[in-house]
């Protein structure tokens, strides 16, 4: 029989990174290379960024195929606008809850 099975010994020392795969210390909060020195927060605010942008890019195509399905004449500015702003506004908040639910 195995006696390292129940031993303190058999606790891994480093872990790998979910994120970035790189290995971090066992018991660390944050990976220091994913989230950096400022834990949490930096990494919620760094998922409502990188949600923001694929927001806006997917809000820019969503009302240029509006606007071609509607014809430029119908177009008006202020839905077309709002759809891009909706949009990066529900991939900001999709992003930071993102981050905020990984531990």
């Amino acid at each position: 029989m195995d006696e390292s099975v129940g031993s303190v010994d058999s606790v891994p020392k480093v872990v790998v990174c979910p994120g970035c795969e790189r290995e971090v210390p066992n018991g660390a909060i944050y990976c220091p290379y994913c989230c950096g020195d400022d834990g949490r927060d930096g990494a919620t605010r760094r998922g409502g960024f990188i949600g923001g942008l694929c927001g806006l890019m997917v809000g820019g195509v969503l009302a240029a195929i509006w606007s071609t399905v509607v014809g430029p004449e119908r177009a008006t500015w202020g839905v077309t606008f709002g759809v891009v702003v909706a949009c990066m506004a529900t991939g900001m908040m999709w992003g930071m809850l993102r981050q905020r639910g990984r531990r």
